[in-house]
């Protein structure tokens, strides 16, 4: 499982290991909400490993809601931002070309290369969330 707060967060996966492309690869993640059913794809910054083999890669996703979004473009820059919403998600990492780093459509990417629950929480200062879900409106409060 991974933990993602309000604010700058390094989340780990097992990508690199399970990859099949060779030469530089992105990740695109795609971030289904158990409630809502509302998806976020993104493509995060990838932090450079502090060991020679990892067993995990390390990646950068802000959750910043001052900030404009950050989707794309940010595998050099390490400005990912992404407006989620409190609670639980179902994750799937795929693996893509670099060249492909502005791709968020899973079809064009290789193949999914890591699977997990992602938990995350919002401070207090949070004001409730609402939003259209397919058949009903949806409100989101901090617990």
């Amino acid at each position: 499982m991974i933990y993602l707060t309000e604010g700058q967060n390094t989340a780990s996966a097992t990508c690199s290991r399970n990859k099949s492309l060779t030469g530089s690869v992105s990740y695109l993640w795609s971030m289904k909400h158990k409630l809502s059913g509302q998806v976020w794809r993104f493509v995060p910054y990838q932090l450079s490993p502090t060991l020679s083999n990892p067993s995990y890669d390390l990646f950068s996703i802000k959750i910043d809601y001052d900030s404009s979004e950050v989707l794309t473009g940010a595998t050099t820059t390490g400005q990912t931002n992404v407006h989620l919403i409190e609670g639980e998600y179902w994750l799937k990492i795929y693996e893509q070309s670099s060249s492909m780093s502005d791709n968020l459509n899973p079809s064009l990417s290789y193949d999914y290369v890591y699977e997990t629950i992602v938990d995350v929480s919002m401070s207090a200062s949070t004001k409730p969330t609402s939003y259209n879900g397919t058949d009903s409106i949806y409100k989101i409060y901090e617990g």
